[in-house]
């Protein structure tokens, strides 16, 4: 070719060039214009639209299943004609490159044209197969537009007079696609009007038939429940996995729905996001930096190995037959291979990757341990030890987001920009459009087949674990197969099941090598279209031999980033399920806090007040119901009372774990709520009914109520409980592990710990709930003289069902159904003869018949 017609590297040719060397006529100019942004306003389009309805969360039209699959069977029938236009056109246009002279030949223009039409509306035609209820709103504007910019291709080129076209069936062409995509975007039309007017006709004709019990028989009731199961599909585990996973998918769609797009439901996410960055550690900073560093280095390395390659290719080829060694040229090869291995920059990519994730791993840890521990007693009551710390043991691997964002996501989105212009600037348009087609075309089929696999994956789970059920049932119950000769029939079952398993496993596997087949033919594929063309370009002179060197080097780069992304999508799902667990933890507020105007509890004497207090558990039913009295300083208050009537209550409003619905609770004067929680609950020295115990020694455990006491003052705190010679009994004494909970000691020994644990602390009040309800009446007694040095001067209440233990007691209130019904002395209450009389009597009698 000669004259215009004969550019070097990537310069643009004429049109169909005819021999013109004259300046190129506008309307040519536009007809090229137009096949450039042709299929990249087309790709964009549609992606963008795609993209708002999957973030908006938009929901397939409700129509009949029936006009849904016309739908789209006439949109894939018409969506594969224009697919098959474009593929004749190519072949003609390939037809006329083999055969073209020096006068003609096919520019850039219209290889992007037609090949990235290819692509886009191969694309589109693999997206309408599925489920014939889809979003049709991207498709609608795909197909306008489209039909649009061909009907202004095809009329600049019969209005253009510099332009002649030589190959015939081009308008033809040109002619049906615009049909086909006229027809489609009016089928949108017309089918979204049949639907309102279908829908109006059927509400109109079904209204009077509501019945009188409020149902009704609307078929859209059912459609919408289809598309509520088809979505909730989608969020199934694909593994058959626990049922909490499956559990926080539904949540994850709850939430979503909630939000109403996809970009405000991962706004919620900016908590964790903070929690993985390193902010506030100096060290993590500077290992991000360079690491960001490093990343851009390793980008570009893997863009210079295979350009030093095609220039040693180059240099090899202008020196054959001198005996001259590029040493120059090989030695920055050379350089750059090291750069990229393990042993260069990879190496400082793992230095600096470690004190990233490590206080990402502390960062989010502390946090979520730190909140549950801050957590109010309504959310403690309702929890699940297991799944909380399953939500912490989650949340601490998102550091892995950071290194997903920073190490898989952002580098291959990166290294796939910088290949497809490396790429164009090497050659041309062409291979790079064959990249982008290997691109998607790899990742559809690497979602298809994995959803062709998952459903095969299912099976094959329950097969294998019905074999592992058979075989557990037989194995476990071999008694009764023996009793009833029944081992010829069990194998039997087990053969079955174990064949039922193989056929599973096989049709799983077989359909997932079949996908992974599949994937690596198309990159072959891809390599091989690429190769040819390359050496096609080279042997023209179009391009040195050097960059067919590049370019086969290059593409083992370009396909690493290609099979992670499948991967990376399947990874991201993942982290933002485990996320939603601990973001869900750390959505949940604390119901008890402290006001901004809560001020340090100034504690003078001691006086508690109750004043009207009410108070439930459940707005269905009251728990404490207009609760007053007074707790003089230094005044031993006792609450009985029958179970369940609200006497624990008492002291858990007092210790704040719940505030009062009205009424109010003072000491010396100020208001519970207005104080801070960390002052108030400093003042109570508390025995619950329950002691639990650290899996410690029992030095560490009384120490902990105190954690500056010394070994000396534990003991005497023990001593005072009466369970110091218990303790020096044991083999290891104070050193003594107690196990979980305090499994190891006796009722009556943990609870003499946890008294001795409240002297040891030396509280101004004290708060005594059924304290001896577990030690002999020998013990009670060593117990009852500790008590009267321990709250001798302090205000106390005591929790009692054993009424000899509060005979002594300033106030005794009895407690029942939530409201105080008897208050005073143990001689007034006894002398009243009611409620606490009949208690009194009653222990009294089962006291006389025990002895």
């Amino acid at each position: 070719m000669t004259g215009t017609g004969m550019r070097s590297g990537n310069s643009h040719r004429l049109h169909l060039s005819e021999g013109h060397e004259g300046q190129m006529s506008s309307e040519s100019l536009a007809v090229q214009v137009l096949h450039w942004i042709t299929p990249i306003a087309i790709g964009i389009t549609y992606s963008v639209a795609r993209l708002i309805a999957f973030c908006t969360l938009q929901k397939p039209s409700k129509c009949s299943r029936g006009s849904a699959k016309a739908r789209q069977v006439v949109s894939l029938v018409l969506s594969a004609a224009v697919l098959l236009l474009f593929i004749v056109q190519a072949l003609e246009f390939a037809l006329h490159q083999f055969q073209e002279s020096e006068q003609q030949c096919v520019t850039q223009d219209i290889q992007v044209y037609i090949g990235g039409s290819i692509f886009i509306w191969g694309t589109v035609t693999i997206n309408l197969l599925g489920k014939p209820k889809r979003v049709w709103h991207p498709y609608l504007a795909t197909w306008t537009l489209a039909a649009l910019l061909e009907t202004c291709i095809l009329l600049i080129k019969f209005f253009s007079r510099s332009s002649k076209l030589d190959l015939s069936l081009d308008p033809a062409l040109q002619l049906g696609r615009i049909a086909c995509l006229s027809v489609l975007a009016s089928s949108v039309v017309y089918f979204s009007f049949r639907r309102k007017l279908s829908q109006h006709r059927i509400d109109e004709e079904r209204r009077p038939l509501i019945d009188a019990r409020g149902r009704t028989t609307d078929s859209f009731a059912s459609i919408e429940s289809e598309d509520e199961e088809d979505d909730l599909s989608t969020v199934q585990d694909e593994d058959n996995g626990p049922d909490q996973t499956k559990e926080l998918k539904k949540k994850q769609r709850k939430r979503l729905e909630e939000s109403g797009s996809w970009m405000a439901y991962l706004r919620d996410f900016k908590v964790l996001a903070k929690l993985a960055w390193p902010s506030g550690d100096r060290s993590a900073k500077i290992c991000l930096a360079v690491l960001m560093v490093v990343i851009l280095a390793d980008r570009a390395l893997n863009l210079l190995v295979p350009r030093q390659l095609g220039i040693i290719t180059d240099k090899l080829s202008s020196i054959r037959d001198t005996g001259e060694i590029p040493v120059k040229e090989i030695g920055l090869w050379m350089l750059y291979v090291w750069l990229s291995s393990y042993a260069g920059l990879h190496a400082i990519t793992q230095f600096c990757q470690l004190p990233i994730e490590q206080h990402a791993y502390r960062k989010i840890g502390t946090t979520a341990f730190g909140h549950i521990m801050n957590l109010s007693m309504d959310f403690h009551s309702n929890k699940h030890s297991g799944e909380l710390m399953a939500a912490i043991g989650q949340g601490q691997h998102l550091y892995r987001l950071c290194d997903f964002i920073f190490l898989d996501v952002g580098p291959m989105v990166f290294d796939l920009i910088i290949a497809l212009i490396y790429i164009t600037v090497l050659f041309d348009a062409s291979i790079t459009l064959i990249m982008i087609l290997v691109g998607v075309g790899y990742t559809c089929i690497g979602s298809r087949s994995t959803s062709w696999a998952m459903q095969r994956r299912r099976r094959y789970n329950k097969a294998q674990r019905n074999e592992s059920k058979v075989q557990n049932e037989s194995i476990g119950n071999w008694q009764t197969v023996a009793h009833f000769n029944m081992a010829d029939y069990e194998c039997a079952q087990y053969a079955k099941a174990v064949d039922e398993h193989n056929v599973a496993r096989g049709r799983y596997y077989m359909a997932h090598y079949a996908g992974y087949a599949a994937q690596n033919l198309l990159l072959l594929l891809g390599q091989l279209s690429a190769a040819l063309l390359a050496a096609y370009r080279v042997s023209r002179g179009e391009a040195p031999v050097g960059n067919f060197i590049t370019l086969v080097t290059y593409w083992h780069t370009i396909e690493a980033p290609l099979t992670s992304v499948t991967f990376s999508v399947r990874q991201l799902s993942q982290m933002l399920i485990d996320s939603e667990r601990l973001l869900e933890l750390l959505r949940t507020q604390p119901s008890i806090t402290d006001r901004s105007e809560a001020k340090p509890l100034r504690f003078k004497q001691g006086r508690i007040e109750f004043d009207n207090v009410r108070f439930s558990y459940d707005i269905r039913k009251a728990s404490l119901d207009n609760v007053s009295f007074i707790a003089e300083a230094g005044k031993t208050i006792a609450l009985v009372g029958e179970t369940g009537g609200g006497k624990s209550t008492i002291l858990k409003l007092l210790f704040r774990y719940y505030d009062v619905s009205s009424g109010g609770i003072r000491i010396d004067g100020q208001d519970i709520r207005n104080v801070t929680l960390s002052s108030l609950r400093a003042a109570f020295g508390m025995v619950p009914q329950d002691p639990c115990l650290f899996n410690t020694s029992i030095m560490e455990n009384v120490r902990y109520a105190r954690l500056d006491a010394t070994d000396e003052e534990v003991k005497e705190a023990c001593r005072a409980a009466a369970v110091h010679n218990r303790i020096i009994s044991f083999p290891d004494g104070y050193q003594s592990t107690v196990g979980e909970r305090g499994v190891k000691l006796s009722g009556g020994e943990l609870q003499r710990i946890a008294i001795a644990r409240a002297i040891l602390r030396n509280p101004q009040i004290v708060l005594l709930d059924e304290a001896t309800s577990m030690v002999d009446a020998e013990t009670e007694a060593a117990i009852q003289k500790a008590f009267k040095r321990l709250t001798m001067g302090r205000t106390t209440f005591v929790v009692a069902h054993r009424l000899s233990t509060i005979q002594d007691a300033d106030l005794i209130l009895v407690v029942q159904n939530g409201q105080i019904v008897e208050r005073g002395t143990h001689e007034q209450l006894y002398n009243l003869n009611g409620k606490y009389t009949r208690l009194w009597s009653k222990q009294l009698s089962k006291q006389t018949t025990k002895v």
